[in-house]
């Protein structure tokens, strides 16, 4: 089941009913019976009242655990066995370091090897026997290899990520081990944030799991109308743009115009379509009670690289920044080439949770490459250099054609062939057709940019203005009738999938 399938809106029905109906069960006048009720019992109504006095928080758990298995399972039931081992295994991993502390690196070591292993095996291994016959044919040995085409689970890699971040967190005395495994599991499972993310961190997540959650209609509003706006983004702007980007990429020999549109187009896809996801995930959260972190910031408006990863898809950058390079840094004494190796190994981790491909290896490396780059030669620049208005937009338009654009196009195109054939040919040869068929999706691409760039003007300009007034409301509800019109003209049976479902 995905955000964008109409089985959605009846799933979400079902699951807000119930949800917010177990909280009528705190309420007073069913709250004054249970005195009545535990005398029935023979106990006093104090003593009965603070034994139920958390059970609708309960219930909303084990209610939303129900629903985060069906929302997970709809297509293949057998992916929640992966799932329940990897947060299996952490669970009772946490538990042991918390109570053995004296075998907390072995404890770790299993964890870390029970995730790495299991994402390896259903991630990497296609790629890994692929490249291994290769290069053995290669040296003109043919063997007869078994090549098990494995089927990789949607989410795999985000929740193996926040498993593991859970485990490393209680390992270094940031976190206690949790007992309840349903309010744990729930963590791990949490429906609208599994499949592709935000990646929480328990500390962040897990204390929301387990304290009461009252409805607050203007915090339900807000969260419709984000959900909304992602589905906006997703249907309207992504999925329109999709075909078109699609068409250039499965042309045999696109002129560079045309690639250049496509790379600028998809640029615009990608971010309409992640961000839509993280929109809807964090919107039904706040529905639900739930706070989720923000994963993108404006990021295209970066100047540099160092920038870009900080609002491009946080929370990975962040998990990365936090168990990888972190840790490569406190190895040894402080040097310049110590922290060269710890940025390129972490934007190779980057490259390679992206994909089993070489085209995601080559993407983690460029981008490595320009993060030592922009982290050694920045602050060489005069500081009134950097905040010269000319001079920034000639670093933008630098970083998003030498940094943001071959990013792109080795995050689209999987052959390193088809890269090397796109950028191999003349630059400024083009058939009238060509042209046209460049400039045609450079509009679409164009266009798509508007509702994003509006939505910024009217949530730094005209939101906080008549937030207080009662001009916000009628505001808030004319915006979400129109995307809901949108929606409704562009919807399509048969729409893509998220572009990170693939990760």
């Amino acid at each position: 089941m995905t955000f964008v399938q109409v089985e959605f809106l009846g799933f979400m029905l079902i699951v807000l009913t119930l949800y917010w109906g177990f909280q009528l069960l705190g309420h007073e006048p069913l709250r004054s019976r249970t005195f009545a009720l535990g005398k029935l019992f023979g106990q006093s109504g104090e003593a009965w009242e603070r034994r139920h006095d958390d059970l609708p928080r309960k219930l909303q758990n084990i209610m939303l655990w129900i629903a985060s298995n069906l929302f997970y399972g709809w297509v293949h039931p057998w992916f929640l066995i992966l799932l329940y081992i990897s947060a299996t295994v952490d669970y009772f991993a946490a538990r042991a370091i918390e109570g053995n502390p004296q075998h907390k690196r072995w404890l770790l070591g299993v964890s870390m090897a029970s995730n790495l292993t299991m994402l390896g095996f259903f991630k990497y291994w296609n790629f890994f026997v692929e490249n291994f016959s290769a290069a053995l044919g290669s040296l003109g040995v043919h063997p007869d290899l078994f090549v098990l085409h494995v089927l990789l689970p949607v989410g795999i890699s985000f929740y193996t990520f926040q498993t593991m971040s859970y485990t490393i967190d209680v390992y270094r005395g940031q976190l206690k081990a949790r007992t309840n495994y349903i309010d744990y599991a729930l963590y791990v499972s949490f429906f609208p944030q599994l499949v592709a993310g935000p990646i929480e961190r328990a500390s962040a997540l897990l204390p929301q799991v387990e304290r009461k959650r009252h409805f607050d209609l203007d915090r339900f509003l807000m969260g419709f109308g984000l959900a909304l706006w992602g589905g906006f983004k997703k249907v309207v702007i992504a999925d329109t743009l999709a075909p078109y980007v699609d068409e250039i990429f499965m042309t045999k020999h696109p002129a560079f115009i045309m690639v250049l549109a496509a790379g600028f187009a998809f640029g615009v896809q990608m971010l309409a379509d992640f961000a839509a996801y993280t929109d809807i995930a964090r919107g039904v959260a706040r529905m639900l009670g739930f706070e989720l972190m923000e994963n993108f910031n404006r990021p295209y408006s970066a100047l540099s690289t160092p920038e870009f990863w900080r609002k491009w898809h946080i929370s990975l950058s962040s998990w990365v920044g936090d168990y990888v390079y972190t840790p490569l840094l406190r190895t040894g004494k402080p040097s310049w080439w110590r922290t060269v190796g710890a940025i390129m190994i972490t934007f190779f981790c980057v490259g390679l949770w992206h994909g089993a491909a070489w085209n995601f290896i080559l993407l983690g490396l460029y981008n490595g490459f320009w993060m030592v780059f922009y982290t050694f030669v920045t602050p060489l620049v005069p500081r009134r250099l950097r905040e010269n208005l000319p001079a920034q937009f000639l670093a933008w338009v630098f970083h998003t054609l030498v940094v943001l654009q071959p990013t792109g196009l080795l995050f689209r195109e999987h052959s390193l062939t088809r890269v090397w054939q796109h950028l191999n040919q003349p630059w400024f040869s083009a058939s009238e057709e060509e042209r046209i068929a460049a400039g045609i999706v450079m509009a679409m691409a164009v266009l798509g940019t508007l509702p994003i760039n509006l939505s910024y003007w009217v949530e730094d300009h005209i939101l906080p203005r008549i937030r207080s007034s009662p001009w916000f409301l009628p505001v808030l509800t004319t915006f979400w009738s129109l995307e809901i019109l949108a929606i409704f003209v562009f919807y399509r049976d048969g729409a893509n999938d998220f572009i990170y479902f693939q990760f």
